[in-house]
């Protein structure tokens, strides 16, 4: 059964990213430690397709002692990457084709399917899951079908949304580092339509630690019961 987790840095007004379209450098080297534990238990590392042409590279796990302890459990030295995609249009030139020895997936539906193939050129598997939509149910039974489990999503916001609105998050882990951004149109933690007022989800705190200037949250979302 999938468990499908979130992490992300946030500035203290919830933001990701710069109001103009610009990324930022937010956690220091304690949040990018926390990056990599996570990563290193996860089967497949989700990213959407703006993310993935921001960063340029794979999402790796970048610490020895890390990768050591995924080989000894018979693990892959590096978790599966994913990237989700409506338009399909990922430049060709980005070094995430060509970085290391893992498994990449491009996930979009019919619609972004051909600049999929162009961009990938073999160097990563194209899967079309739907005609004219992609949903976060189609990625989890694809992702099942290759035997992930633990899935890692980080960013951005609108492939949160995609998952959080589906009711198949579990947990969150965020890191809130001491800035300001601002900007109505900044990128949040979780961007979509948004949740009614009587819909909120409601989260459990599971563990808090502070490190520095950075406070390090775990939520685990509550389900409904039925």
């Amino acid at each position: 059964m999938a468990h499908v987790s979130v992490n992300m840095a946030i500035t203290i007004d919830g933001k990701i990213a710069g109001a103009f379209g610009e990324t930022a450098s937010l956690g220091t080297e304690v949040d990018r430690k926390e990056m990599d534990r996570l990563r290193a238990k996860a089967d497949v590392v989700i990213w959407g397709g703006e993310t993935l042409r921001q960063a340029r590279c794979p999402a790796h796990v970048r610490y020895p002692d890390l990768i050591a302890e995924r080989e000894v459990k018979g693990l892959p030295a590096q978790p599966a990457n994913a990237v989700i995609t409506a338009s399909g249009d990922i430049p060709s030139s980005l070094p995430w084709f060509d970085s290391g020895d893992f498994s990449k997936f491009i996930l979009t539906h019919s619609g972004g399917a051909q600049a999929a193939q162009d961009a990938a050129r073999g160097r990563a598997e194209v899967a079309v899951l739907g005609e004219r939509n992609l949903t976060a149910e189609s990625v989890i039974r694809f992702l099942a079908d290759q035997g992930f489990e633990q899935i890692l999503l980080e960013g951005g916001g609108e492939v949160h949304w995609m998952f959080a609105e589906a009711g198949l998050v579990d947990v969150l882990h965020v890191t809130v580092t001491p800035f300001l951004a601002g900007g109505v149109g900044a990128p949040t933690l979780l961007d979509g339509a948004g949740f009614p007022a009587t819909g909120f989800k409601r989260l459990k705190l599971e563990n808090l630690r502070r490190e520095g200037d950075e406070i390090f949250l775990t939520y685990r979302v509550m389900k409904r019961q039925s």
